[in-house]
């Protein structure tokens, strides 16, 4: 390019460049129905902002979500991957922090499953003996309540059930499209009762398979927070504790976490609070539960059932949902 014209012409794309960005913040401002010169900050990921409100923000710390879907991440201050068990190091929200990503494609969206084709009668004398409005927020959580009351009558282990919470086939630790939901060993004794506390320990036990699988490359956290619609239910807190060994803790607003993270990293770029470090002094601790060890040697017995019912089944998922099985 020639040297004169770019002396002659680069003051002028420069004044240009100015007056365009000027002109877009206006009609983007304009468009969104905002105030011109209104504050941008700059967000992340459902992973990342869940994580932060949690509350999760120093290296180490640990969280563990149960919403429609679950995982478990953990803050680190290098990109760790681990291509085999599928756990992902995404980017976290302050410069050189990154998340620890394993996740499952079906936890609370399992308990929909049993509401809709397991308990569908039960559930509304339920919701109707308890006065529950029709709004989608109440009916969740009047849900949770309903699986808490019922299983809290059921030891743990669900009478030797085992369920598989892979309604829409999974990805960590093993990737499987193929793979599905089961319930293994089911007796003559079996009942409703016993199947639905087993979705709820069947999703506690990959939750814990995740667990250990980030394990075998970075040290997670003894003190975990767990938050989502799950954490809404003390009875869930308590088996995830038990099967997990590990203490496990809420915080207020537990679905909501989200929008708090994005909250807090606005508080940070405003300056209202000097910064990420200090977030975590805004978020309380709601409840906290230890783990009993008694039950969790009832529940490592399972636990060890449940880790060899995919490789035992694999084949199976793949004739019969598979491209051929499908045909």
């Amino acid at each position: 390019m020639n040297s004169s014209w770019k002396e002659q012409n680069g003051r002028r794309m420069r004044k240009l460049t100015s007056i365009l960005v000027c002109l877009r913040s206006f009609l983007a401002a304009y468009d969104l129905g905002l105030k011109p010169g209104i504050p941008v900050y700059g967000g992340g990921g459902d992973a990342t902002l869940i994580g932060i409100g949690a509350g999760c923000i120093n290296v180490g710390d640990t969280h563990i979500y149960c919403g429609t879907s679950g995982w478990v991440g953990t803050v680190l201050d290098k990109q760790v991957v681990d291509i085999f068990a599928k756990i992902a190091g995404i980017i976290g929200v302050e410069a050189g922090k990154y998340i620890y990503f394993a996740e499952m494609e079906t936890a609370g969206k399992c308990f929909e499953w049993v509401k809709d084709h397991l308990v569908l009668d039960e559930i509304g004398i339920y919701l109707k003996k308890m006065h529950v409005t029709e709004s989608k927020e109440s009916l969740y959580e009047s849900l949770y309540d309903y699986m808490s009351e019922t299983i809290s009558k059921i030891g743990p282990g669900a009478g030797g059930v085992i369920f598989t919470p892979w309604l829409h086939g999974n990805r960590c630790p093993f990737e499987d499209p193929n793979s599905a939901g089961m319930f293994f060993n089911i007796k003559l004794e079996t009942g409703k009762t016993e199947l639905i506390r087993a979705v709820l320990e069947g999703i506690c036990y990959h939750l814990r398979w995740m667990l250990e699988a980030q394990e075998k490359k970075v040290k997670t956290s003894q003190t975990i927070r767990f938050v989502g619609g799950g954490a809404l239910s003390a009875v869930t807190c308590q088996i995830l504790s038990d099967i997990t060994g590990r203490v496990i803790e809420t915080v207020e607003g537990s679905k909501d976490v989200g929008a708090v993270g994005a909250a807090m990293l606005t508080a940070v770029g405003n300056g209202k609070l000097p910064g990420m470090s200090a977030v975590r002094d805004f978020i309380p601790v709601k409840g906290r539960y230890e783990p009993d060890m008694e039950k969790k040697k009832i529940y490592d017995k399972n636990y060890e059932v449940y880790k060899r019912l995919y490789k035992a089944n694999k084949k199976y998922f793949t004739m019969l949902n598979g491209y051929e099985g499908k045909v």
